[in-house]
């Protein structure tokens, strides 16, 4: 009797073509988010050209904020800024590190002023992994709110901000940051655990 029960209960869970989603209890799927640009919310929807740049070879590729892959940073740069150009080696760095881990990086050029050529220089200049996204009339940094460079906004795969900010405490030394906020919020998203500091100021 115990096997048969065993066996009719096993088949009222087999549904032919239906899997069921992966996820931790409690985290909510991409549709049941609210759409907005503060933590916790799902970062809202844009589409955009954008290139993966190796050496002098250039990739051209579509993104499409709702349709994520994996956990995403975007990281807002300017080249003119000296905020940027103080935090640019700590940033290659994280880009290269994460990559690795499963976090996908779009580095956002939010200004005008600056000619494309030069933003591209800029980017390999400064060996940033990940995505050049030229975005030109800033569309983009007012969907997410973006009001300094650097800020970061950090997501989940289902598109929900999971972080945003700046990267630690310390533009001038690295080596004497205290709190390393960016680098702790993508080791937590790059495991599916919960980010402690969800939001951190931003030099500028």
């Amino acid at each position: 009797m115990r096997t048969l029960m065993m066996a009719a209960l096993a088949a009222t869970l087999i549904v032919p073509g239906v899997v069921a989603e992966e996820r931790k209890p409690n985290t909510p799927s991409a549709k049941e988010l609210k759409v907005g640009h503060d933590v916790g919310q799902r970062v809202p929807h844009f589409k955009a050209d954008v290139l993966t740049i190796d050496g002098d070879k250039e990739t051209k590729g579509t993104f499409d904020s709702h349709k994520l892959e994996r956990p995403t940073a975007f990281v807002f740069v300017s080249r003119t800024c000296p905020y940027v150009r103080a935090y640019k080696d700590r940033l290659a760095e994280l880009s290269r590190d994460f990559e690795e881990k499963g976090i996908d990086f779009v580095i956002v050029y939010p200004t005008r002023a600056t000619k494309e050529a030069d933003k591209k220089a800029f980017h390999k200049g400064s060996k940033f992994g990940g995505q050049f996204l030229n975005d030109t009339d800033a569309g983009i940094a007012k969907k997410l709110n973006i009001r300094k460079t650097p800020e970061v906004v950090l997501t989940r795969k289902t598109g929900e901000i999971a972080f945003r900010g700046g990267i630690d405490d310390n533009f001038r030394d690295a080596s004497k940051a205290k709190n390393h906020y960016f680098r702790d919020a993508c080791t937590a998203v790059s495991k599916g655990e919960k980010v402690e500091i969800t939001s951190a100021p931003t030099y500028g």
